[in-house]
């Protein structure tokens, strides 16, 4: 955050949430967009000047997507970024900064107002404790003159921004509680009780504005209205909440009646109307360490007082809650006020027994003879203050209890409870307090690392062990405090590899802590002894899971007869933080911490063990073959997505069959997943996986039928095929022609007999090529199924081209795009447009050749393709070059080189002839420079840019004679 604005660097950016989000640039105002956009700008003011991470933004923005995706964001920053600088030039500093994985409003705090307004508020209130009232009232008036209505008005039914809404909406009250105060105590009474009367309008059931109101008129020497006053707020809280008016409200009138003198002068808050001091607040835990992060959930926690009287924080054993909850305390405003100290603390753990907690409650409280629930809401009920209840886990009924009773009978009392499941009392805010993000957690790690070595520091040669050591210790603020305090023994590195043992590594906490503490299996024993059976074997099943899974895979490993029979445990496991649920997952998924999981695995007996590991391998395979005849039908996004949740299920499955000796059941599933595997850029692990389990079986059926061999070994073929070596990818699809054909299985053998064809044209494009393509053609018409038609069309159609034979080329490729939409194939049609663009380049139609990348380009982006969407790119570069827009082209290469980098997948590697031609072309076009100046500007452009960067490139018209790709 800037705390000043050059504003002849750029136009001035003024941002507005009071009254509804709006905009200025240099005084105009701007059109911020639709509901997402607005949403977006939302989320980054509600966190300024804090940084926010993008998985956060996803969640907050796209919680009603599917799939939210990275390039959804970066692509919403962007229109974000053109709407608030439109002048901005490309490399500029914007407005909307990224660090990393996370972005931040770059904006002076005066550039917001409600930040003016907070701003402002603060000025009064130093004013008036410095005694000044003149300038603390000139103060709340410049505060009060920023507020133009309700904050964030046309987003508020975000979640994301209530908190924030009940931050504002609680200072406008107070600064105009204040400004009443005030105005009476500098005898400004008419404009005071304007004011006064108008608050009762707004808040009819705040009786601080009803006493406020009746001290103005009794002090304008209206003592019958005054009294009136008080009767109506006594009625209204009777009528509404079946209570009676607070001490103060009942002190204010007896003062009125008698005509108390000290009532007509001084402060609005007389010393006859403020109840004596009560004894001093249970101690509070005194922190000894610094408070890392947690800004965020600090804001929820004091949203949530705000317009809650019970909160609940819920979350796993060492995520924090009490050192959160101990926090937001310490920066409550209502933790200490004239009438009552506070907060009290009361720490339940030691309690063990229901029955306990009463007594504890008001032991803590100071409160004598109070060993019931009733009794003690009898002798608190005037009490305005905030209870902290801290670990109510395992004496839930009596804390339900009592929390019920004390909300319904005292009205003045606040309730900030810890617990690793919600109380389920009626009113209950539940906020889950997630683990550390990985920056967070890292910065937790240095900040205890420096406490446990003299002069340790964060450096590069420490950083990557220190960011493993978090990561697998899934952010837990315990676990990475208990990893840190191994430094006295252990290096960074040998903590980071220690923790394939992390129960045996992490343990020796500190001596005052308490023993759950101490070590990080004692923090998950205590959530486990919990469980009743049904829970506990739930929990031990599922742990088999290396990832997220649906309610469908859990009833499967725990051998339920229907999902619905698993519902009450996993319920429960939720209930508890043994699992989370993933955010806007449909259908819901479900994912355990790798701690909680290794634990639920250790406590498995070996039977047990071995009975879940055959369950999840039947489960992975059952849902991998359930989906793989459509994956080249019209379903194949929706399928192609739902297999991508469960990559690290296939992962798992097939380590745990190769590791039970197994490798079968590695054909069988390849024989389903092969095609994912391709579209998604899977290459590696899926070649790793067939020639693994090919290696270690009998031919020549290695143990499967035929139809999952010869599907197995096309697999591989095209995945060999991908990664540059169509030797070996035609070695593998002609094995599975013949493999299907002995078994007289004619389609897969003319499909695969295509296959077989075109990767061997690459390697040597010999003339009988073009007859054995037809011949497969014609075999795919006879026996094969429509989708297999139009792969053999593509490939005839792909030869065709090699034997520079265009026209028949285009017939053949036009045909299989037809196919193709018939029957919902959408790859092999955009595979097609693909070749169509390269005849089109090569006969200089350019028109044509950019109708065809569009339709590529909608096609892949529709299935989340990944391999033939960077092919499509690489040739966009290529058609940019053509059309004059040849740095374009350089950037595409430069984003093409970076994301199929990440995936070991290069189209020039795949295709060292035509795609080596097109990076030729953009190359060719510029000067040396220039064309490494572009690459290195494409390496860090998202997929969203490129798609953007494509789409303009395939919609413009050609702006100049290019230099042509010249036929093969």
């Amino acid at each position: 955050m800037r705390e000043t604005e050059n504003d002849g660097a750029r136009p001035q950016v003024r941002l507005n949430v009071l009254g509804g989000l709006a905009a200025t640039v240099a005084g105009r105002a701007v059109d911020l967009g639709g509901l997402r956009q607005r949403s977006l700008l939302a989320a980054l003011i509600s966190a300024f000047p804090r940084e926010v991470s993008a998985d956060r933004l996803l969640e907050q923005v796209w919680h009603d997507a599917a799939e939210p995706s990275a390039s959804s964001l970066h692509f919403g920053v962007s229109k974000l970024r053109d709407r608030l600088e439109p002048d901005r030039r490309r490399g500029a500093a914007s407005v909307i900064v990224r660090k990393g994985a996370r972005y931040q409003l770059d904006l002076p705090a005066n550039a917001i107002d409600a930040h003016r307004f907070a701003a402002q508020l603060e000025i009064a209130e130093s004013a008036c404790a410095a005694g000044d009232s003149e300038a603390g009232l000139s103060a709340y008036e410049a505060a009060l003159a920023e507020w133009r209505g309700a904050p964030y008005a046309d987003v508020a039914d975000a979640d994301f921004v209530r908190p924030e809404i009940a931050r504002l909406t609680a200072l406008e009250l107070r600064a105009r509680k204040a400004l009443v105060e005030l105005r009476l105590g500098t005898g400004r009474v008419e404009a005071a009780l304007a004011d006064a009367d108008a608050l009762i309008s707004a808040h009819p059931l705040d009786e601080r504005v009803w006493e406020l109101a009746a001290l103005a008129r009794y002090r304008a020497g209206q003592q019958s209205e005054a009294l009136a006053a008080l009767r109506d707020i006594r009625r209204l809280l009777d009528t509404e909440l079946g209570l009676e008016p607070g001490v103060r409200l009942r002190e204010l009138e007896t003062a009125i009646l008698r005509h108390d003198e000290s009532l007509l002068r001084g402060p609005a808050t007389p010393a006859a109307v403020i109840a004596p001091a009560s004894a001093p607040a249970c101690p509070m835990p005194v922190p000894r360490t610094q408070f890392i992060g947690r800004a965020t959930e600090l804001d929820d926690i004091a949203g949530a007082l705000h317009t809650a009287r019970l909160v609940t924080l819920v979350g796993t054993g060492g995520v924090g809650k009490t050192r959160l909850a101990v926090e937001a305390c310490r920066r409550s405003p209502r933790a200490r006020t004239e009438a009552e100290p506070g907060p009290w603390w009361v720490d339940l753990a030691p309690v063990e027994s229901d029955a306990l907690v009463a007594a504890t409650v008001a032991a803590a409280l100071q409160v004598r003879g109070a060993s019931t629930p009733d009794r003690l809401a009898d002798i608190v009920a005037t009490r305005e203050c905030i209870l902290l209840l801290d670990n109510c886990e395992h004496v839930l009924d009596g804390v339900a209890d009592v929390v019920h009773t004390l909300l319904d009978r005292c009205p003045g009392v606040r309730i900030l409870a810890t617990s690793r499941e919600p109380l389920a009392v009626d009113g209950e805010r539940v906020l889950e307090i997630p683990p550390l993000d990985e920056a967070t957690a890292i910065d937790l790690f240095a900040a205890r690392a420096a406490g446990v070595i003299e002069g340790w520091a964060l450096d590069d040669r420490v950083r990557e062990p220190v960011r493993r050591i978090c990561a697998d210790l899934d952010g837990i603020p315990l676990a990475v405090e208990l990893a840190a305090a191994q430094l006295r023994m252990l290096s960074e590195q040998q903590i980071a590899d220690g923790l394939a043992d992390r129960f045996t590594l992490l343990a020796g906490g500190a001596r005052t802590a308490p023993p759950r503490q101490r070590r990080l299996v004692d923090t998950i024993d205590w959530s486990y002894r919990l469980l009743d059976p049904a829970e506990a074997r739930l929990l031990r099943d599922i742990a088999v899971f290396a990832g997220s899974f649906d309610i469908d895979a859990a009833a499967a490993v725990h051998g339920a007869a229907t999902p619905i029979a698993v519902l009450q445990p996993l319920t429960g496991l939720v209930r508890r933080s043994l699992l989370r649920v993933q955010p806007a997952s449909s259908p819901r998924r479900y994912r355990m911490l790798q701690s909680i999981r290794e634990f639920a695995l250790a406590h498995c007996e070996s039977d047990e063990l071995e009975r879940v590991r055959a369950a999840h391998r039947r489960c992975v395979l059952e849902r991998s073959q359930a989906v793989a005849d459509h994956l080249r039908d019209a379903r194949s996004a929706q399928l192609m997505d739902a297999l991508s949740a469960d990559v690290a299920e296939h992962r798992s499955a097939i380590v745990s069959a190769f590791g039970a000796g197994e490798p079968e059941y590695v054909l069988r599933l390849a024989a389903a997943l092969h095609w994912f595997w391709y579209r998604r850029g899977l290459i590696e692990e899926g070649i790793a996986a067939i020639t693994g389990a090919l290696a270690v079986t009998e031919p020549p059926w290695h143990g499967v039928d035929a139809a999952t061999l010869s599907h197995a070994l096309g697999g591989l073929g095209g995945l060999h095929y991908l990664s540059g070596d169509p030797r070996q990818g035609a070695a593998a699809t002609g094995r599975a022609t013949r493999v299907a054909g002995e078994a007289g299985d004619l389609d897969t053998a003319a499909w695969m007999r295509s296959w077989t064809t075109y990767m061997g044209a690459m390697v040597d494009p010999a003339p009988e090529a073009v007859a054995a393509a037809a011949s497969a053609v014609a075999g795919a018409r006879l026996d094969g199924h429509p989708w297999q038609l139009a792969e053999a069309l593509m490939i005839e159609g792909m030869i065709l081209r090699f034997a520079n034979r265009p026209d028949a080329a285009r017939a053949a490729l036009r045909e299989a795009v037809a196919v193709a939409e018939r029957c919902g194939h959408r790859w092999s049609g955009a595979s097609a447009s693909w070749t169509l663009a390269r005849c089109a380049l090569e006969a200089g139609e350019d028109g044509e050749a950019r109708t065809a990348l569009r339709t590529m380009q909608t096609a892949l982006e529709l299935d989340g393709d990944v391999t033939s969407w960077l092919v499509m790119v690489q040739s966009a570069a290529a058609l940019a070059a053509h059309s004059g827009r040849a740095a374009d082209g350089a950037r595409l290469l430069g984003a093409v080189r970076a994301l199929g980098g990440r995936i070991g997948f290069l189209p020039e590697v795949m295709d060292p002839v035509d795609a080596a031609r097109e990076a030729a072309a953009v190359r060719s076009a510029l000067p040396a420079t220039e064309f490494e100046d572009g690459l290195t500007a494409g390496a860090s452009m998202t997929r969203a840019e490129v798609n953007d960067l494509v789409s303009a490139i395939g919609a413009e018209p050609a702006s100049g004679a290019g230099r042509e790709l010249s036929s093969r």
